[in-house]
């Protein structure tokens, strides 16, 4: 985690946004490096100023909902997202984690709290798997994508995985739901080094935040569904590419 976390505000409420920036201001080790009121604004100022963790409302004008939230995870994969809403729902809480968010509260959250979550977020944990966890009818919902997936889409791959032995063991500890606190401590190294290694799964795989990468790695067969890999194929140790290792599902039905 950086010495100080730079925190982007996108929300539309003017006083609202003053009130998050002068309670994260008062935080130690928090800084809100920008404030602003659009969807537009918040992509350039996050290319602009790269905040370790941005804070996106439900109601921008040119953005509604999750969009601009999903947009800068997809722009920015290392950014971590907490989305603020109106007001709190299954449904949105359903979407917030398709959208790759950190976590998901309402506007009425305490600061305390807040300021927690954006500590948290920060060091690459994503808090909304514990309120996923208080959900039930969340959750079923998502374990139903996995139910049903295709046989073809869960069907071995013959293809090399584009990830190195470290990133897929790393790949393996995030389905594992491990923070990358956890992740840096069971290798032995630091969770900067780990979020770098993450960032470089998504931008290989193309995706937007840890779940479809995982996703993807298990209809690729590079990862089992309940978390194993076989290794097969592999090549020189840390090869990128083609050099890397190839996963071959194992099906324990």
């Amino acid at each position: 985690m950086a010495d100080v976390i730079g925190v982007l505000i996108v929300e539309r409420e003017a006083l609202f946004r003053r009130g998050l920036t002068s309670c994260l201001n008062a935080a130690r080790g928090v800084r809100v490096v920008d404030s602003v009121a659009t969807a537009e604004e918040g992509y350039r100022r996050a290319d602009e100023l790269a905040p370790n963790v941005a804070l996106v409302g439900t109601t921008l004008l040119d953005a509604p909902r999750l969009e601009a939230a999903a947009e800068l995870r997809r722009r920015f994969p290392a950014l971590a997202t907490i989305i603020l809403a109106d007001e709190e729902g299954d449904d949105e809480l359903f979407a917030a984690i398709r959208a790759g968010a950190s976590a998901y509260v309402g506007k009425d959250v305490p600061e305390d709290e807040l300021i927690s979550l954006v500590r948290r977020a920060a060091t690459g944990e994503y808090v909304i798997n514990e309120q996923l966890l208080a959900k039930p009818y969340v959750a079923a919902r998502i374990l139903e994508q996995f139910r049903s997936a295709t046989a073809d889409e869960l069907a071995p791959t013959t293809a090399f995985a584009p990830l190195t032995d470290r990133e897929l063991e790393i790949l393996k500890r995030v389905s594992d739901g491990m923070t990358n606190a956890a992740i840096g401590g069971a290798l032995g190294i630091s969770p900067q080094t780990v979020k770098n290694h993450v960032t470089s799964i998504l931008r290989k795989l193309a995706v937007n935040d840890r779940t479809q990468a995982v996703v993807l790695a298990l209809r690729r067969g590079w990862l089992t569904i309940d978390g194993e890999a076989t290794l097969i194929g592999a090549g020189s140790e840390g090869g990128e590419g083609a050099n890397g290792l190839q996963a071959e599902r194992r099906s324990r039905r």
